[in-house]
This record gives structure tokens, sequence and C-alpha cells, in this order.
């Protein structure tokens, strides 16, 4: 009886583990415009967002632009490479923290929509 009870809470303490494990590097995918209109739910989380580039400053490797989604923006700070398909109009998609009404990213990703469009 003593070996079950020990396995019971064994197994409860390992999946309550992998599940808390787990939440902490749950990343939310939103919009430009999900992300402004929930802010305060996502403050402090790791988030992956995705808009167009509507303006952009880079300094070397810093780079401060803002995306939008029908009419709501976001603002993103990045430091790193950045893609060579980078330019304002470009559909893009961030990850990182969201701190303060500001993606801090450290992942930026171009999309192409030329690929997706249908061939005449």
């Amino acid at each position: 009886m003593r070996k079950v009870v020990l396995f019971f809470l064994s197994l409860i303490l390992v999946v309550g583990y992998i599940l808390f494990a787990a939440s902490r590097n749950y990343v939310y995918y939103l919009t430009a415009d999900e992300l402004v209109v929930q802010a305060q739910k996502y403050d402090g989380r790791k988030v992956k967002v995705s808009g167009t580039v509507v303006q952009a400053d880079r300094r070397g490797r810093n780079l401060s632009f803002t995306i939008e989604e029908n009419g709501k923006r976001v603002k993103v700070q990045y430091t790193g490479a950045v893609p060579d398909a980078f330019a304002v109009g470009t559909p893009v998609v961030v990850e990182g923290r969201y701190e303060g009404g500001k993606v801090m990213a450290t992942t930026l990703l171009t999309k192409c929509p030329s690929k997706y469009e249908s061939q005449e």
C-alpha cells in the first residue's frame, strides 16, 4: 500500500513540474491589434506578434520600429541581425517580452507576401 501511495505522489509531483515548466515557456501568438486591446494581460510575458512595419529607425544593430494591424500600433525594440527584406510596409513577426507598452524583441522575421500570390 505504501508503495502505491509513493508512486502516485511521485507521479503528481512529476506532472506538476512538467506543467509548471511548460507554462513558463509558453509564448502567446497575437496580431498587433490583439496585443493593444489586451495589453495589461500580456505585460511582462513572452509574446509573438505579427503586423506590418509602418515606421523604422535603425542605428547600427539597434532597431526601433512600429508595427500596425487594423489601425492599432505596437512599438518594438530589437537588437541583432536585421533581415534583408525588412523595410517599411513589410509584414513581420517579432518574438520577445512585452514590457511597458513595447515589445523587447529577441527574434525578427520578415514575411514575403509575393510567395503566396497566385500566378497568372
